[in-house]
């Protein structure tokens, strides 16, 4: 057993000089009066990481953010969260001064170009007639391609707006993809402003779930690794590992989930579990509770758990993979049933820095 938890510290990175004095024993009676307690340890699969935080979340390109291109007064909302839409079908009605103003100026260029456009074909019949000069004829064409110009200016302006005109000064917003209203930001009879986010619209089929893995687990997680949220029923494969480290020393991963959705929302909480490639021989996973660990040597930069071996406390080399409510999931060379410190390792651990046993 002290050869496996040799060769698992070396695995951690904690198998230095100081590392046979870490497992110098500590006896059990000496410890009787700290009310230290153990807990026998519980095995779980080597093949799996269970109990790991994770959230649901819909893929960016199944979303839309449907916002007012110009400002204007909500007369009607049509839809509201939880709805079912279709692409094209109508969310909102706007009343728009602005949109007033597009379309006028979109009249007066008609009206403009129509008129340039008369006045060059008389101006062209004169011209083969000659009755007025090659010079006249070239100044309307001028104006004419000035008038088209300003024509198609007027029309890409109104196009660009995205709204759909029912008439003078009113528009409706709609549904760019079929899905579902997440969120609606607007009601009837409120004054919007152009850019403002009234709604947004997924599709809900696949969902991908955003995993938090601890980093010391991340090389033995693959693309295309199956991952399951058990709970929920839900199942489905690691699209992308994160390079960014958070706060908590995990890594970000991203599953895409293609089956048992019919529970699962975005936003949603859950715990996922994740197939990793198998460990190295004696590098069994266990559940232990999460007071069982502790963090020896220089800046606490050993993670280990205290086992019960011949009445005496031997540090034990672990490293964490995941979290399961109270417990945590570790890889430590333990032994079925073998029970670990659950209460009072820190006064274990004060004693070994007492005798300087973790310096």
């Amino acid at each position: 057993m002290l050869c496996r938890s040799i060769a698992l510290a070396a695995a951690c990175g904690w198998a230095g000089p100081g590392f046979a004095a870490q497992q110098a024993p500590l006896l059990a009676k000496s410890f009787d009066a700290f009310g230290v307690e153990t807990t026998p340890v519980r095995r779980v699969s080597a093949e799996r990481i269970a109990h790991l935080p994770a959230h649901v979340q819909v893929p960016n390109a199944q979303q839309r953010y449907v916002a007012a291109p110009i400002g204007g007064l909500v007369t009607e909302v049509r839809v509201g969260i939880g709805d079912t839409v279709k692409k094209g079908q109508t969310l909102a009605r706007v009343a728009s001064p602005e949109l007033l103003a597009l379309q006028r100026d979109l009249a007066q260029a008609v009206a403009e170009r129509e008129r340039t456009r008369r006045a060059l074909a008389r101006d062209e019949t004169l011209l083969s007639e000659g009755l007025v000069p090659e010079s006249r004829v070239e100044s309307t064409r001028a104006a004419d391609r000035l008038a088209q110009a300003a024509l198609a200016e007027k029309r890409n302006l109104l196009a660009l707006s995205g709204v759909r005109p029912l008439s003078a000064g009113t528009f409706e917003l709609v549904a760019p993809i079929d899905g579902v209203v997440l969120t609606q930001d607007v009601h009837s009879g409120q004054r919007i402003d152009a850019a403002t986010t009234l709604f947004r619209v997924a599709r809900l089929d696949p969902l991908e779930l955003q995993i938090d893995v601890p980093i010391s687990a991340v090389p033995r997680v693959s693309l295309g690794a199956p991952v399951a949220v058990p709970q929920e029923g839900a199942t489905g494969r690691v699209i992308a590992i994160g390079r960014a480290v958070g706060d908590a020393q995990t890594v970000s991963v991203r599953a895409r989930l293609e089956s048992g959705l019919a529970t699962l929302g975005p936003g949603q909480h859950v715990e996922a579990e994740i197939a990793i490639r198998p460990a190295g021989e004696g590098e069994q996973s266990w559940l232990v509770p999460a007071a069982a660990l502790v963090r020896l040597g220089a800046g606490g930069s050993n993670p280990a758990v205290f086992a019960m071996r011949d009445d005496r406390y031997v540090a034990v080399p672990a490293v964490v993979l995941g979290e399961s409510g109270s417990d945590l999931v570790v890889r430590a060379a333990l032994a079925d049933g073998e029970r670990v410190v659950s209460a009072g390792a820190s006064q274990l651990k004060a004693a070994l820095d007492a005798n300087g046993e973790t310096k």
